[in-house]
């Protein structure tokens, strides 16, 4: 199968990021996967999408919702581990490693 590709379409295949586009996979809303002939035998996902419908990488309506954080301010994991000694260590000799 032969697939024309536009001035703007990718060259390599969007699933494996190594070898060059020789097949595509409708996605319906007129859209199409570009891939190589191996990842559409094999159905693979693309690994990403550069332009989503709200136009930057990773931004989705719910993370303009929810904000930055979407609980409130962050929170201290809930193990902190154990705690600082008292008073502190004296510091390393400069030239040696941290103790």
């Amino acid at each position: 199968m032969t697939v024309t590709l536009s001035a703007t379409d990718v060259r390599t295949c969007e699933a494996c990021w190594t070898a060059p586009v020789t097949a595509s996979r409708s996605v319906g809303d007129g859209q199409r996967d570009l891939l190589c002939g191996g990842c559409a035998e094999a159905n693979a996902p693309r690994r990403v999408d550069m332009f989503p419908p709200l136009g930057m990488y990773r931004l989705t309506a719910r993370r303009i919702k929810m904000g930055k954080h979407g609980s409130g301010a962050p929170k201290s994991p809930p193990n902190q581990g154990p705690a600082l000694p008292s008073p502190p260590p004296a510091p390393s000799p400069p030239g040696t490693p941290p103790v």
